[in-house]
């Protein structure tokens, strides 16, 4: 897109092959990204399930000493 367009021009009209590349370019990104953000939330969600369990765990070992 850097041939001399202008984006800002509300007179000039971008190609199908220009709207095609800046499309690719705008979310080149997105699928490392996503892929980042369902780790971290799949890490969040072992590590709320891991403390629950130790949670009932532990209520668990106090119930057979009562």
């Amino acid at each position: 897109m850097s041939n001399g367009s202008n984006l800002a021009n509300p007179d000039f009209e971008p190609s199908d092959e220009q709207l095609q590349e800046l499309s690719r370019r705008a979310f080149e990104g997105v699928p490392a990204r996503r892929r980042a953000a369902l780790a971290r939330v799949h890490a969040e969600i072992a590590k709320r399930r891991e403390a629950v369990l130790q949670d009932v765990r532990a209520r668990l070992a106090g119930r057979k000493g009562a």
